[in-house]
């Protein structure tokens, strides 16, 4: 009868451990998504979500792609990143195959990281826009805090909103000696403004 008991027990166990990710995790998780300019449609793999600014509970799941949307600009593709949940891992030793085939199957296995995500949308006419010392100091406004993000974090031509102002500018991405000056300059004025003043300066 004992036997029989802690047998029970064993397995009670067990199928309660295939549960923790899927408890602790959950199935679906709040991502948040913003734009320069905002009012720009949202789309996770062809399905729109909202205009931005615009958070939402999104089901987890692996391989999706973000889209942004918006007339008069280009459109931004991301991939909707995701990493292994940690509690999957203690799963996968307490409950055993069954636990983690229960996540993958659930969702619960992912999580969405970054769960924030900020896009700068590029003019459809870039070329047309940027091509005077004014156009540029009001771009370059907009877009400050990213350009100042992407120049603290180093390798700042792999950034987006970046790698577009070189393009206005006539940066190449191998001038690397050119893209580290720009960098300086933005980091040594953290007023946009001034910022702005001081690329149209150099570069116009």
């Amino acid at each position: 009868m004992k036997q029989i008991m802690l047998t029970c027990l064993v397995i009670s166990g067990s199928l309660l451990c295939a549960a923790c990710a899927t408890i602790v995790g959950g199935t679906s998780q709040s991502v948040s998504f913003e734009s320069e300019p905002s009012g720009a449609t949202v789309r996770v793999d062809g399905k729109a979500i909202g205009e931005t600014p615009v958070s939402t509970r999104l089901d987890k799941k692996d391989d999706q792609t973000l889209t942004f949307e918006l007339a008069g600009y280009k459109t931004v593709t991301k991939e909707l990143a995701t990493k292994t949940e940690p509690w999957f891992f203690g799963n996968l030793i307490t409950g055993g195959l069954f636990g983690s085939t229960t996540d993958f199957a659930s969702g619960a296995v992912y999580e969405y990281s970054p769960d924030q995500y900020f896009v700068t949308l590029p003019p459809e006419d870039s070329a047309g826009m940027l091509n005077d010392r004014q156009q540029i100091e009001r771009y370059v406004v907009v877009i400050y805090d990213e350009l100042r993000r992407a120049a603290a974090r180093g390798h700042a031509e792999t950034n987006d909103t970046f790698a577009n102002l070189m393009d206005a500018l006539g940066i190449d991405p191998d001038e690397t000696t050119r893209i580290d000056t720009l960098s300086r300059l933005i980091m040594d004025h953290p007023d946009a403004v001034a910022g702005a003043n001081a690329i149209a300066d150099r570069y116009y």
